[in-house]
């Protein structure tokens, strides 16, 4: 009796390890499921990103031939057939910033990713027009990628080791994402006919101008789609970058972007960008959201053109700018539904 009495302790021990055992078994294994079933959620969300984006490929670089060659607007037109990102502009208040944020991976202040999955989730949301950062590869072709120093964004891509385009495309964003180039761009507004791009191009220098524009005309010389610059809204750096693109490409949409200049943020001086823009055939301005004064406002009726404000994530500070007389904001997050 003894002898048992020493042993029940050691026992119940003994069985309570067993059952925490058990239960962190359960545990590992209901996690384990719970991951798997998400990574196959993902997985059909990409599979059905590649498959829009690939029918968009073959279905654009179909040859034209018969009665209709040389047209490419089909007989029953898609919605937004033959509208110019004018029309379209015009009917915003939403700019998706960086081809739109993915909201399970997003956060303030960090870059986007400028990749498809984000540019189909901000559409399935509503937005209509997106602004696209752009950036040279190695062998001198146009993608879709803000800068290239996060090294964790895709596996052997850096600063120190930009890519080719080949490269970039086969390497998808933290092993998941859709990477685009400015080819893939062209055939989503050829498969979205009510949407419009503004770039994001960042070089100020002319020499490397000519390069990113020489060829991003190339790609859309390759698709027969020149016509799909009717709706691209080029971000204009300074006077010289106009004078360089007047000598590359007739490019009929521009707005003049104020962040690498730098703006004083008076009156006066907004009243001369203004002047400018209008004798030059620009279309609006973009500024800093801490850079706007609602007079502002006054002056760009006046000169025909509109003000957009960037990088604006917050609801009521969205709402306000615009009801002061801002055309449309850059935005990470918001959505039509959200300025309603």
């Amino acid at each position: 009796m003894q002898r048992l009495r020493a042993e029940y302790p050691l026992a119940v021990l003994t069985l309570s390890f067993g059952v925490l055992l058990l239960l962190a078994a359960v545990v590992f294994l209901e996690n384990r499921r719970i991951a798997e079933l998400e990574r196959e959620l993902q997985e059909a969300r990409m599979e059905l990103g590649r498959a829009q984006l690939e029918a968009a490929r073959s279905w654009a670089v179909q040859p034209i031939e018969g009665p209709e060659a040389g047209n490419t607007v089909p007989d029953e037109a898609a919605p937004g057939e033959g509208l110019s990102a004018a029309d379209i502009l015009a009917g915003t208040r939403i700019i998706a910033h960086g081809m739109g944020a993915l909201e399970d991976v997003w956060t303030e202040g960090s870059a986007p990713l400028n990749c498809l999955e984000g540019f189909l989730e901000r559409y399935a949301a509503g937005v209509r027009v997106f602004e696209a950062d752009l950036r040279l590869t190695r062998d001198g072709k146009v993608v879709l990628r803000h800068d290239w120093w996060p090294d964790d964004w895709q596996e052997g891509i850096n600063g120190s080791a930009v890519p080719t385009r080949e490269e970039f495309l086969s390497k998808p964003i933290f092993g998941v994402y859709t990477p685009l180039s400015f080819r893939d761009l062209l055939l989503l507004l050829e498969e979205y006919p009510d949407v419009c791009v503004i770039t994001d191009t960042k070089f100020t220098d002319p020499d490397v101008i000519f390069i990113e524009f020489e060829s991003m005309l190339a790609d859309a010389r390759a698709l027969d789609r020149l016509g799909l610059f009717e709706r691209i809204v080029i971000q204009l750096y300074s006077g010289v970058m106009r004078q360089c693109l007047d000598n590359i490409y007739p490019f009929p949409h521009r707005i003049y972007t104020l962040y690498a200049e730098g703006f004083e943020q008076t009156s006066a001086a907004f009243r001369e960008r203004a002047t400018y823009c209008a004798e030059k055939g620009i279309e609006g301005i973009a500024i800093w959201e801490d850079w706007w004064d609602p007079v502002y406002a006054s002056i760009a009726r006046e000169y025909g053109l509109a003000v957009y404000v960037h990088t604006v994530n917050d609801t009521a500070a969205a709402r306000t700018l615009l009801e002061q007389g801002v055309a449309a904001v850059y935005t990470d997050i918001l959505t039509p539904v959200d300025m309603a």
